[in-house]
């Protein structure tokens, strides 16, 4: 029964996955919403015994969009954490390529990071797809945002992934504009996705979270376990509320995003 119901899931469009993903085990006189567990630590000799690791209603989320985006998702304290978090990723004395009119955020971490000699940043317009080609060799991560915050600059995700694992590049894609309804960038073998659940997958103005995403295969599981050790390292952790906040929220993704496109189509 239990594998029947996953299968079901498996099958749903995303428009459903939304509403139907992260919810208990159906059972006569269940819940149909997940508990939210407000502990710092646990009793001994179980999985986890300290929620700065592991918190049981971060994993309702976390299944809902790695489930939507077709990989494992990590929640994070915020966007910019999660971005923190994929940014580890590079060696120190690595070099990223990156989009000159990047998120804010990402500018000011990359532009700091070179002054303090841990990178070297290649800042690139990511709409010419043979410039940004030909800064990849030699490069550690290529930073991409399709569509990007501010501007809504589109890159081609598939041919400049392919470009930066030619050249031994991990790909890191911020997703939080397009959502996993409108495109699915782990689809075109990219490492790493990015998430501020703050905006369209929460959707209410009301918390901070961000996420991670990586492909379940071996490397992709690989990065998972890299980036969860950055996060409890880091202490970049989502509280119990807001993730389920932004699990509840998740439930009208699909409607608002119709909105806001047909009214961008509008304007």
């Amino acid at each position: 029964m239990e594998q029947h119901e996953h299968d079901a899931q498996t099958d749903l469009s995303p428009r459903t996955k939304v509403v139907a993903l992260g919810r208990p085990e159906r059972a006569p006189g269940a819940s149909l919403n997940p508990p939210v567990t407000f502990t710092s630590t646990y009793v001994q000799d179980g999985p986890v015994n300290y929620a700065r690791v592991d918190n049981p209603t971060w994993t309702p989320f976390e299944q809902a969009v790695g489930e939507l985006e077709g990989g494992r998702a990590l929640l994070f304290a915020s966007g910019m954490a999660a971005v923190q978090a994929a940014l580890s990723l590079v060696p120190t004395g690595g070099t990223v390529v990156a989009p000159a009119a990047a998120y804010n955020g990402v500018v000011v971490s990359l532009t700091e990071a070179q002054a303090d000699g841990r990178v070297t940043v290649r800042w690139v317009d990511v709409t010419d797809s043979e410039a940004v080609a030909a800064a990849l060799p030699g490069a550690d991560l290529l930073w991409l945002e399709s569509p990007s915050n501010p501007l809504l600059e589109l890159a081609d995700i598939a041919g400049l992934t392919a470009a930066a694992h030619e050249a031994g590049a991990l790909v890191a894609v911020d997703n939080t504009f397009a959502t996993p309804l409108l495109q699915r960038p782990l689809q075109d073998d990219v490492d790493v996705v990015v998430h501020s659940a703050t905006k369209y997958l929460a959707g209410h103005s009301d918390v901070i979270l961000g996420l991670t995403v990586t492909a379940d295969t071996e490397s992709g599981r690989e990065l998972h376990t890299r980036l969860a050790r950055q996060r409890t390292l880091s202490g970049a952790i989502a509280g119990p509320m807001e993730a389920w906040l932004a699990l509840r929220g998740l439930r009208t993704l699909s409607l608002r995003l119709e909105r806001a496109c047909a009214n961008a189509a509008d304007l």
